[in-house]
């Protein structure tokens, strides 16, 4: 099982979160940086199951409120293979 840790404290912005989702993930080609590109990635690309902790996350964030709606998203698409876990 794959386990990426984002924290959030650390994360500027979106930019940043792709690099570290990147970096975890071992993804083999150059990643869009953009949500249509998470997307793809989480449903189609990356090794599942896989479990993402998410560190000081801040709901309200507007920088990441896509990320963490599309997140969610994925969660529900995938049926159990994907899961969020807020610390």
């Amino acid at each position: 099982m794959l386990n990426l840790t984002f924290d959030f404290r650390q994360l500027p912005d979106r930019e940043a979160f792709y690099a570290a989702l990147v970096r975890q993930s071992h993804c083999p080609f150059a990643f869009g940086n953009n949500l249509d590109a998470l997307w793809d990635w989480l449903t189609g690309g990356m090794a599942l199951p896989a479990t993402l902790h998410l560190r000081h996350v801040d709901e309200s964030n507007v920088e990441f409120a896509p990320v963490l709606a599309l997140l969610e998203e994925a969660v529900a698409q995938l049926e159990g293979e994907l899961r969020l876990v807020r610390d």
